[in-house]
């Protein structure tokens, strides 16, 4: 028989989901207490979902009050279209992304519970919390779960998301700092007075004060102090509990118990009347560590390198001009409203309606599932979809997020498997850093107190004050984030901070030859074949409108006039082979351009006059009838010569074209003969990298992003090359601007001297705590001075960081 719940009315009892009294009522289930029915239906839906651990991860603040959860029919508004495409990151009908702002994520159980949320609803995907903005992303079933009942969801568990449409023009000014401002007060407040009550005994010499005077000096300052030691100290006491509570250790735990020893010491000297104590000192303090802690803060905020994604995220878009013509600009440009053509293969990066009748867009860069989608005109289309038919035209319902793209760069779907880094290493570190020092706390107080009780205190106050990681964790993230912000400046943009660490350890390149070690935009192009009409010109520019292929773009650039809009024409059945060519009925006609084979033009002519003549041919076929070929010539990349030459001498050298050999007697002189390898189709150039990494070496691949996917996907750090196009590859975890090229082995050398101001910066700090500790378990050192020379080792690490590598960016040309 089921129990039913009881109510009664009681104070003083706590709820079990929230922790907040039960002032007025409290509804009574077995041996647990609620102070309303939504703590108790989320209670009950936590355990019946396996989630009950959820309460042993922080019992001081276990849930959220639900007695004002919103009602379901409060978020309904949030299905309606108009609505959706503002709120949703991505939706096609059978899955769905959002990003909500949750103001209720407070702690780490927060954190547990809201990335769990698909043990509440199997709807739910995905979700991961992003602490320090307040937000989770999740991933959904729309059909299943909609978005007003998601917003329920997260509600009935306490996490009521704030859709305030403002967050859309811009962050909100917000002042995260207030609640440290007012602890930093309250401490100065009682430091300033507790030293007043405590001139009388500082001048009163040998004579002391009168008993009366300093029982009730003693008295305020004890008054005076609480406030300190029950809300002050409260940063330092709720990470540590916390921290114990999930039976892991951190600074906090080290730093609250000499807060306490000192309080309590105090506290008893006082109460006993041996001494008139050290309240003065207890919140000096607790004041100065709350400042070193702003300062720190502060520190931090002023030398942000997160990246500025509008200035320089790397992705160019093609615009529609009011008269018909195209514009290439950099995709942050964009605005609403404005016209973009997106070509085949290319990347939509804002969200906008199609223009044109019909369109196929692939999605597997936000999903990571390779299945084409097909809409029609007026469908809403979420950034990130690749265009995998012919050229459509959109109108942009919502400008670029750089930072969501990059977010999709980072998806779990194309992630690598790293080995560990050294962000980690120093992580991994600093959780075993506190036991020592609270080890060695203990044994100097244990040394101490047969000789100097006095000094016993002092020395395990100092050593759990002056010992601190905090450097050490920060070595390996400002550094990375530094050079990642520099490289980006330089036109190199990272995919993550991690990649400098890998590229620092290449001891292998493979190159790309067409569009990467050769320049797209130069190049002479002569037609060898009969006369064209004027008719079939226009019918290749349609054509090669839609191909991105670097010889496909010199080609459209030589018979089309920049900037002029396109003719008219009817383009059916495009389709383009990698590493082969592309194809379509253009205006009835049926048209191929690529390669001989491709075409059926004779291969073996192909190849001797190519390698004679030193060119590509790019064969053209009409109906049944092979026209000629567009002869390129393409030039090389200036100064590549001594760039090869520079990265032969820090690495072996590989180069894998689809090309014919026409070129080899030029390359030899910088590669192997059998590190040149040529005709090389997308799946031996995936073949040779892997073959590369199943031999221990660490291969750095430079492509165009198109034909080389598998290869930059396979590679240790895939480098896709970009110039005038949106079509690179999610497997790349770098994107360099064509014009950075030359910078290639600088950017290499930049990368060892970064992971060598790591190293550095991790001396620094075990220096500082080998000397800091050297004096602090001799019970010499005040624990003020600790509080004061704590944060300062922070900063030093942080200075330390910030001026090396902005002088590695200067010393290897990086900057430059």
């Amino acid at each position: 028989m089921a129990i039913m719940p009881e109510t009664v009315i009681q104070q003083d009892i706590k709820c079990t989901h929230c922790g907040e009294p039960c002032d007025d009522e409290i509804i009574r289930q077995g041996d647990n207490v609620f102070c309303c029915t939504g703590c108790q239906t989320v209670y009950g839906l936590l355990n019946e979902s396996g989630l009950g651990a959820y309460y042993g991860l922080d019992a001081e603040n276990p849930g959220i009050s639900m007695r004002k959860v919103a009602e379901d029919s409060r978020f309904e508004y949030l299905d309606d279209p108009t609505v959706l495409h503002k709120v949703l990151d991505f939706s096609d009908g059978k899955e769905a992304r959002v990003t909500l702002k949750t103001p209720q994520i407070h702690c780490a159980s927060c954190i547990w519970l809201l990335e769990n949320l698909h043990r509440l609803n199997p709807a739910v995907t995905f979700a991961e919390v992003y602490f320090d903005r307040r937000e989770v992303a999740i991933r959904f079933d729309p059909v299943a779960l909609p978005l007003s009942k998601l917003a329920a969801l997260l509600s009935s568990i306490g996490y009521t998301p704030d859709f305030s449409m403002d967050k859309l023009d811009g962050p909100k000014e917000t002042s995260p700092n207030k609640p440290l401002y007012l602890k930093i007060g309250v401490a100065g407040f009682a430091f300033g007075n507790i030293m007043l009550f405590s001139l009388p005994e500082y001048l009163a010499g040998t004579q002391g004060v009168d008993a009366q005077f300093r029982t009730l000096f003693g008295a305020l300052n004890i008054i005076l102090a609480l406030p300190v030691f029950l809300y002050s100290s409260l940063d330092f006491f709720k990470p540590a509990w916390l921290s114990v509570r999930q039976r892991q250790w951190s600074m906090d735990i080290a730093i609250s118990l000499g807060i306490m020893a000192m309080f309590f010491r105090s506290l008893y000297e006082i109460s006993t009347g041996i001494s008139s104590g050290y309240m003065d000192s207890f919140t000096m303090l607790v004041f100065l560590l709350l400042v070193g802690r702003l300062f720190q803060k502060k520190t931090y905020d002023s030398l942000s390198f997160e990246r500025d994604y509008r200035s320089y995220f790397p992705l160019s878009v093609i615009r529609l001009r009011e008269d018909g013509s195209e514009e290439s600009i950099a995709a942050t440009q964009i605005a609403e409203n404005d016209r973009v053509v997106i070509r085949n293969g290319e990347l939509l990066p804002a969200d906008a309606i199609l223009l044109d009748d019909h369109a196929a867009m692939d999605f597997s860069f936000v999903t990571g599932e390779n299945e084409p989608i097909d809409l029609k005109k007026g469908d809403l289309v979420y950034a990130g979809g690749r265009n995998t038919g012919t050229s459509a035209r959109f109108k942009v319902a919502k400008p670029v997020s750089g930072s969501y793209l990059t977010r999709l760069w980072n998806n779990e779907a194309f992630r690598k498997p790293r080995e560990e880094t050294l962000k980690s290493l120093s992580n991994r570190f600093s959780r075993y850093f506190s036991p020592a020092v609270l080890l060695i706390a203990g044994l100097s107080a244990l040394y101490w107190m047969p000789i100097s009780p006095s000094t016993a205190v002092n020395a395990f106050t100092a050593v759990l004050i002056v010992a601190c990681p905090c450097a050490l964790a920060l070595s390996a993230p400002f550094t990375l984030g530094w050079a990642t912000n520099l490289l980006g400046r330089a036109k190199l943009y990272l995919k993550n901070g991690e990649v400098i660490e890998h590229l620092s350890g290449i001891d292998t390149i493979v190159f790309d030859k067409t569009g990467t070690l050769t320049e797209r935009e130069k190049g002479e192009v002569q037609f060898v074949g009969r006369d064209l009409s004027d008719e079939e010109l226009r019918s290749v520019v349609l054509l090669l409108h839609e191909n991105t292929h670097p010889l496909g773009r010199q080609v459209f650039r030589h018979v089309h006039k920049t900037g002029a809009p396109l003719p008219d024409g009817q383009l059916a059945a495009y389709q383009e082979i990698t590493g082969k060519g592309v194809g379509a009925n253009v205006n009835g006609a049926a048209y191929r351009m690529g390669s001989a084979a491709w075409v059926g033009a004779d291969a073996a002519d192909d190849s001797t006059q190519t390698a004679r003549q030193g060119d590509s041919r790019v064969y053209l076929k009409i109906d049944d009838e092979i026209a000629g070929y567009f002869r390129v010539r393409t030039r090389y990349r200036q100064g590549l010569g001594e760039l090869l030459g520079t990265l032969g001498q820090q690495a072996k050298l590989m180069l894998l074209s689809g090309d014919n050999d026409r070129e080899k007697p030029q390359l030899l002189p910088y590669f192997t003969e059998e590190n040149l390898r040529f005709r090389q189709s997308p799946e031996d150039k995936l073949l040779a990298v892997q073959q590369l990494r199943d031999m221990g070496r660490h291969v750095l691949m430079i492509g165009d992003g198109l034909n080389d996917a598998g290869a930059l996907r396979s590679s240790t750090i895939g480098v896709s090359i970009a110039e005038d196009t949106s079509s690179f590859t999610p497997a790349s975890d770098v994107i360099m601007a064509a014009s950075s090229f030359s910078k290639l082995d600088r950017v290499l050398e930049f990368a060892r001297r970064s992971k060598r101001t790591i190293y550095i910066s991790f001396a620094i700090s075990v220096v500082y705590n080998i000397i800091g500790l050297g004096f602090a378990v001799t019970g010499t050192l005040s624990p003020l001075v600790c509080a004061i020379i704590m944060p300062i080792s922070s900063v030093s690490v942080i200075a330390w960081t910030t001026l090396a590598t902005h002088w590695a960016a200067y010393r290897t040309g990086v900057s430059a």
